[in-house]
């Protein structure tokens, strides 16, 4: 026990500078008072030992004859040690022991001085019968000067006892008021935190003294503290592990959650045998839809479509979005294809049910893309390719959905995987093509009906692959809409055509001009005006002799956007021509906003003009728009004579077909060009065409 406490008091600093404080204040007291009453007692007895040997003298002297003063050995004692009288007439009576020193004697009052040897001399005037006497005495004081020291010595020891005793009382008052209850505290702390391995640790209660009561109190105030923001940051990291996870607006799990949740259904999937399906979901037309309606209600549609998914799922299953209008469903024990397209129907049904928002009626359109595991992988994978390779059959399978008319959902097979091995190899092609000049721009000349003069030339772009031979623009076009190429390729069919028209005006066409068919992707790229006008001035070109020629589903795609864009080109001094009109469901109302130039007819509508009705219908009353609009209309597939003249009949203005010319190269256009007046049948003989395109070859530099 006294070790703990001596322990616990060598641990504790302020308790040792508070003990050696008051130890040394005491100490210090003590001397301060007593010493100075040692000091006057000491004082005192020397004063009362020198009053009573004057006492004893003067009785001596006033009661003592001659003979008595003679006898005076009996006055010197322990105390007086020397003593010298003299008469009034300075002539000693008596000398006895260590005589005193005084350099003057008083006449009037007693004196005294301290000798070195530890002695007092004095001197009295005593009264004697035979008169007054000097008496000069001796006084030892060392036995009271012994006395008084050790009576100081132990004054001294005494007072350093009692103010260690102080100390030490301070020191374990000090121990038992503040140092064991807050080591007890302390250990009640350490004692929680150490339970609480590694969190905030729990609140303590301690009664050991009141004194330390608002301390604990203080205390656990600061791990209350401490838990509310271990709460706050467990809430936030709970909030950012979630919203890592899923997404803000359906709160589905997102891509990230997807690919792991994949990873783990794959590796289950291969060790229990369990076969799993993949649905990819993508809304139809969703851009169209929040055109029309606002990224707001198009957010709706999204979270609400999400919700029905997320709803008709089991607990086993996933439901996440991939993107802004696409999901993915992951659902498991699903043994065949039957029952995958019993879900994928489900799917469809539950996606696409109409309901009510804001007072507006919304009905969504979806397509769904179906890939089974394993039937649809390669099983020699290994597991994180065999869960890419289900997720991109299945999104080639979505493709195929949307390629076949949207708004329906396609099971993965074989050749789908060709179509798309295929697509990925004309892509690849495409590239190359761009990068080696494979591409040649072939003109198909247009005519005037009346005067049979023309007036220029359709620009349609040709591909001869080294290995394939020529591949068709249907082909190849849509791929390098998709991939991104059609901005490189049409920009260089631009050019070229600009370049050649160019030259033939200046090898004596000067009325020639040309139309471009200029694609979706281009137009709504935002950069269409700034490369046409480059073409031009690169080539020389003047604006009035290029038409571009914009399909009219391009036109109702955006027509508020596409009015802007056609008045800006317009008042550049393009001409502009809406092909295929009649396929892409125009607006009148709209229609006679656009700034067009020209309408073409497609072909569709005058190849069984000379037998079908309907088609004649169409093609007068489209006549009948453009002359009402004053538009140039030009009329494209025109086969043979009796089209020709039917179209001359009804008031058309331009003619474009094979019975006029199939499109050709450049140095064949311009021989074409020389030769056409003569008649058509003679210029469309191969064996002249190629006679002629060699000779003029040559003259054209190509």
């Amino acid at each position: 026990m006294i070790n703990n406490v001596l322990d616990k008091l060598s641990s504790s600093r302020p308790a040792r500078k508070l003990a050696v404080v008051v130890l040394c204040t005491v100490f210090i007291a003590q001397l301060l008072t007593l010493l100075p009453l040692l000091y006057t007692r000491y004082h005192q007895n020397v004063n009362a030992l020198i009053d009573q040997e004057r006492s004893n003298l003067q009785r001596f002297v006033r009661y003592s004859d001659q003979d008595t003063l003679d006898n005076t050995q009996s006055l010197i004692n322990s105390a007086m040690v020397g003593l010298l009288l003299t008469d009034t007439g300075g002539n000693p009576v008596i000398t006895q022991g260590e005589l005193p020193e005084f350099e003057s004697l008083a006449s009037a009052a007693d004196q005294k001085s301290k000798n070195r040897r530890g002695s007092i001399d004095v001197l009295w005037f005593l009264e004697s019968n035979r008169g007054r006497v000097l008496a000069t005495a001796r006084i030892d004081t060392s036995e009271l000067s012994s006395k008084s020291l050790y009576f100081s010595l132990l004054t001294v020891l005494a007072s350093l006892i009692i103010s260690v005793i102080a100390g030490f009382v301070t020191l374990r008052g000090t121990n038992r008021a503040y140092i064991y209850p807050v080591a007890n505290l302390t250990d009640s702390l350490r004692e929680s935190r150490e339970t609480s391995q590694g969190r905030v640790p729990e609140t303590i209660e301690y009664t050991d003294t009141e004194d330390l009561n608002g301390l604990a109190d203080e205390f656990n105030n600061l791990i209350e503290a401490q838990q509310r923001a271990a709460r706050q940051v467990k809430v936030k990291q709970q909030y950012l592990e979630f919203a890592a996870h899923h997404d803000p607006l359906t709160h589905l799990p997102n891509r990230l959650m997807f690919e792991d949740k994949l990873k783990r259904t794959v590796a289950d999937a291969v060790e229990n045998n369990e076969p799993f399906v993949v649905f990819l979901v993508d809304l139809d037309n969703f851009k169209f839809f929040n055109d029309q309606y606002g990224h707001l209600v198009g957010d709706k549609m999204v979270a609400e479509i999400g919700n029905r998914l997320h709803t008709m799922m089991r607990d086993i299953d996933l439901v996440a979005r991939l993107d802004g209008d696409e999901f993915v469903v992951i659902q498991k024990s699903i043994a065949d294809r039957e029952s995958a397209e019993e879900i994928a129907r489900r799917v469809m049904n539950i996606a696409t049910a109409p309901y009510e928002y804001r007072g507006f009626t919304l009905k969504a359109a979806v397509s769904v893309g179906i890939s089974c595991f394993p039937n649809d992988v390669h099983t020699g994978h290994d597991e994180e390719m065999m869960g890419e390779e289900i997720v991109n059959n299945a999104a080639v399978a979505l493709q195929e959905a949307k390629s076949n008319g949207k708004n329906q959902y396609q099971l993965f097979n074989e050749k789908m995987r060709s179509r798309l091995t295929a697509r990925i190899r004309l892509e690849t092609d495409l590239k190359v093509a761009l990068q080696e000049g494979q591409f040649e721009v072939y003109y198909q000349p247009k005519v005037n009906i009346n005067t049979r003069q023309v007036t220029g030339a359709e620009a349609l772009v040709r591909w001869k692959h080294p290995t394939k031979g020529f591949i068709s623009p249907e082909v190849f076009v849509p791929v390098a809409e998709e991939a991104g190429l059609i901005i490189e390729l049409g920009e260089w069919i631009l050019r070229t055509a600009c370049k050649e028209t160019r030259k033939l005006q200046q090898l004596g066409f000067s009325t020639l001009n040309i139309a471009v068919n200029i694609s979706t992707v281009q137009f709504t790229d935002g950069n269409l005006l700034p490369m046409v006008s480059k073409a031009l001035t690169d080539t020389k070109l003047p604006p009035e002799f290029l038409e571009l020629e914009i399909t009219e589903s391009a036109v109702m795609h955006d027509p508020e956007e596409v009015i802007n864009s056609l008045h800006e080109l317009s008042r550049f001094g393009l001409g502009l021509a809406i092909d295929d009109f009649g396929t892409g469901y125009s607006s009148l109302a709209y229609l006679k906003r656009f700034p067009v130039h020209t309408l073409k007819i497609d072909r569709a509508f005058i190849t069984d003009i000379s037998s079908d009705n309907d088609d004649v219908a169409i093609v007068e009353a489209v006549l009948g728009l453009g002359k009402h609009f004053n538009m140039k209309v030009v009329a494209e597939g025109v086969e043979d004579e009796d089209q020709l003249e039917f179209l001359q009949s009804q008031g058309c203005d331009i003619a474009q077909g094979y019975f006029i010319s199939k499109p050709m190269p450049v140095a064949m256009y311009l021989a074409w060009l020389r030769k056409w007046p003569q008649g058509v049948q003679g210029v469309d003989d191969p064996e002249n065409v190629v006679s002629l395109h060699n000779a003029e070859q040559k003259k054209f530099g190509t």
